[in-house]
């Protein structure tokens, strides 16, 4: 597992590494034609929603991180298809997608090693999804479509505390 990308920083007091789950997520994106946004953390239980939903604008890459464990993520771009999984090391940031480049992330892969992480995004023509997507210690859940030539406009994460409370 390669492991990259620039430090957060994300507090873990009172969390040895052994110990760790997922209890913090950070997350931004950069907005076609208005460029990155500012970034927002949610603790365990919380959730982060960052784009421009209904704006009429793609998400053409995604910046994420979490603190507690090792998350890793590909997401899917328009013409490109799936990128590689990339993973980082608790509160360090890992990119996808292209930023500027004028071509939009359609979905995105996503997990941590240890606990819950859930995911939801806004889609062209759709809207948020009903439903929160969640992989639980190593499994992995997608946002967004494939296929379809559909546009995130915005995405929303959330770690959990345990299944039951997703």
């Amino acid at each position: 597992m390669a492991v990259g990308g620039a430090a957060l920083a994300l507090s873990l007091s009172g969390t040895s590494p052994a110990q760790a789950a997922a209890n913090r997520v950070c997350a931004k994106v950069y907005v076609q034609g208005s460029g990155w946004t500012a970034e927002k953390c949610a603790n365990a239980g919380q959730s982060v929603q960052v784009g421009a939903p209904g704006g009429g604008r793609a998400v053409e890459a995604v910046e994420m991180a979490v603190a507690g464990s090792t998350l890793c993520a590909r997401g899917y771009r328009q013409s490109s298809g799936w990128g590689s999984e990339k993973c980082a090391a608790s509160g360090t940031r890992i990119t996808l997608g292209s930023a500027g480049s004028g071509m939009r992330l359609e979905a995105v892969v996503f997990g941590v090693q240890k606990g819950t992480m859930c995911g939801n995004s806004y889609v062209q023509g759709t809207g948020w999804n009903p439903t929160w997507y969640c992989g639980v210690d190593g499994e992995t859940n997608a946002i967004g479509t494939t296929g379809q030539n559909k546009r995130m406009e915005a995405v929303g994460f959330m770690i959990c505390r345990s299944t039951a409370n997703c």
